[in-house]
């Protein structure tokens, strides 16, 4: 099922949920039990805890933190406790029967609107009502059966992803070193034409005629915003990855982009998106080493080490006698990259 989001409509999340406050229990005051205790967490489903008081909020619900890890979003299917940071989520609409799948739906929506909202500026009751969050319509109303089926086609594709594509044995004793700067030419990494988000006519939502605006921000594939096409002369190709320099945010951007400040564009030849996926998450792991003061700059980029699979053949490396990888001659089995992340759950998501 593929998500078009073009025709999607907003409504209010309190005329949606009723929208109910959670209830301060202190650890003193807590006993040994089975009840689940739903705290302003952002693991373990925001369960904190199990304690032995009475449930005071049913299950079928959805917990949503507005104070601590606000935006923390979780379907509770049995009675619980919420702590005072947290609000429950009922459905209003009697005449459908909601259930799990709905409930995932809407909290990855909502989990969209963490960026509005810090420990100073918390999603308090009254925001919460008012808040207006884009879904799937059928007519005038939420297509609640649409929402339901899509998150069955994901719990159906992870479980059925048996795809062969090639010889996937990971085996990374086997792989070799390379330097990222020798997998990519001089030219094809640079340092991007940078615009000021507050001149420009934004989005929070993809909308016809807009663009992806990419900053150092950590969410959302370091996609800020949508910002209007028509403002931008110098406009980038998708096939990239980006790289906040001051930040180490790291992503690949499959579709034309602009950029704001301190964004490396990085590109090549071998790069698709599934590359790019394995090649993100490679250098993600080099994250640890940066910091807003230690910068990941573009000879960083380049000097980086990367442990990456080798083209095989009767189970030893080729050599490459030009060396245009590496001293050693090493060839990045690119093929063999792709095949995996293909291989992988959700690859067709992607």
């Amino acid at each position: 099922m593929n998500l078009n989001i073009s025709e999607w409509k907003e409504y209010r999340l309190g005329d949606l949920f009723e929208i109910k406050k959670g209830k301060r229990l202190t650890s003193e005051d807590q006993t040994e039990g089975t009840t689940p205790y739903i705290g302003a967490i952002d693991s373990n489903n925001g369960v904190s805890n199990y304690i032995g008081q009475t449930p005071i909020h049913e299950g079928n619900t959805i917990s949503l933190s507005y104070n601590g890890s606000v935006g923390q979003a979780f379907y509770q299917p049995i009675p619980f406790w919420a702590t005072d940071d947290v609000n429950v989520l009922y459905f209003r609409d009697k005449t459908i029967s909601f259930n799990r799948n709905m409930a995932l739906f809407i909290c990855t929506i909502l989990k969209q609107e963490q960026y509005r909202y810090c420990y100073g500026r918390k999603w308090v009751l009254d925001s919460m009502n008012e808040t207006m969050v884009k879904l799937p319509t059928k007519g005038d109303k939420p297509d609640w059966s649409y929402m339901e089926k899509y998150i069955s086609s994901l719990k159906s594709q992870a479980v059925t992803s048996t795809k062969k594509v090639g010889d996937i044995s990971f085996d990374y004793k086997k792989w070799k070193s390379f330097s990222f700067g020798s997998l990519i030419t001089e030219e094809n990494i640079y340092k991007a034409k940078a615009y000021s988000k507050t001149e420009l006519v934004t989005s929070d939502v993809w909308k016809e005629g807009f663009i992806h605006f990419v900053s150092r921000t950590e969410e959302n594939n370091s996609i800020d915003c949508y910002a209007m096409k028509s403002d931008f002369s110098d406009i980038e190709e998708g096939n990239a990855i980006t790289v906040g320099d001051t930040t180490s945010t790291i992503a690949y951007q499959g579709e034309p982009f602009v950029n704001g400040d301190h964004i490396i564009v990085i590109r090549a030849d071998w790069l698709n998106k599934y590359i790019g996926m394995f090649i993100v998450s490679l250098l993600r792991k080099e994250r640890y080493r940066y910091s807003y003061g230690r910068a990941f700059l573009m000879d960083s980029i380049k000097n980086t080490k990367l442990l990456l699979p080798v083209k095989m053949e009767n189970g030893k490396p080729i050599i490459d006698d030009s060396h245009t990888f590496s001293n050693e001659g090493y060839l990045p089995d690119w093929e063999w990259m792709e095949n995996y992340i293909k291989s992988l759950p959700f690859s067709d998501r992607i």
